[in-house]
């Protein structure tokens, strides 16, 4: 209807003729509107049609105004409840576990980018690959040198048990620590100088939430059954704990 009202209105403006109008008479009448005569004041025809256009005009700016913002309003609807939804499954991940609680399945589902010198076959593990075993989780930072001169004994420990436990070490990104850094602190190509083949997780911001710590370094020990033991410190990394895990009901204190 709007494209018919448009064509009407450009055919009435067009000449019937090919003779133009005078200007000057054309001039003289629109003198003779604007001061005044005695006759009833009317527009002219163009006059009328042009102040067609002009509202045709403005109702269709006011139209696309309010369909730009109604899709505003949609899109932004549309992000706080995406938002809302990913901030509800975070923090059902996040939740610091306690002692006998398992890691939730979207834990064990997930990559986490890690630097391992002794074999370079991957760039990300899962943790679900290590079911049916012992896992020590030790959280560290290569200005941590408490932490690396503990890495002998954590080898040591693995290959003792090595059908038994798995070592993974776990550096957050709070620590600051770029993989160039960690990559010389495993080669011992950096000071303190310890070598070591354990894998380190590196970046890490899920397994650091849900272990929450204030101390380096600090280990996470869980059963073969996938289950939380124990959080502790270094005083525990012994072939004792490691039994106890194996072969008999763990009580032990826990860290703080």
């Amino acid at each position: 209807m709007r494209k018919s009202i448009f064509f009407n209105v450009v055919a009435s403006l067009c000449p019937k003729s090919s003779t133009l109008p005078d200007p000057f008479s054309t001039k003289k009448d629109f003198l003779a509107l604007k001061q005044g005569d005695g006759h009833p004041r009317q527009y002219p025809e163009d006059l009328k049609n042009l102040s067609l256009l002009s509202a045709l005009s403005r109702s269709e700016m006011i139209l696309n105004r309010l369909k730009r913002k109604i899709s505003l309003r949609m899109q932004v609807a549309t992000f706080l409840v995406l938002l809302s939804c990913s901030a509800a499954a975070q923090t059902a991940i996040i939740e610091p576990l306690k002692i006998g609680d398992k890691l939730p399945e979207a834990v064990l589902n997930a990559s986490f980018l890690w630097i391992n010198q002794g074999s370079k076959v991957a760039d990300s593990l899962k943790l679900n690959q290590y079911k049916d075993k012992i896992v020590l989780l030790d959280f560290w930072a290569s200005w941590c040198s408490t932490c690396i001169y503990k890495f002998p004994l954590l080898e040591q420990l693995q290959q003792k048990y090595k059908n038994d436990l798995v070592v993974i070490l776990v550096d957050s990104r709070e620590t600051k620590d770029t993989p160039e850094r960690i990559s010389g602190i495993l080669t011992g190509a950096k000071a303190p100088f310890q070598k070591t083949s354990l894998p380190t997780i590196y970046g890490d911001t899920l397994l650091t939430k849900i272990f929450p710590h204030r101390y380096l370094p600090h280990y996470v020990w869980f059963g073969k059954d996938g289950t939380l033991k124990m959080i502790s410190s270094a005083e525990l990394l012994n072939a004792e704990t490691v039994n106890a895990l194996l072969y008999q009901p763990l009580k032990t204190p826990q860290k703080q």
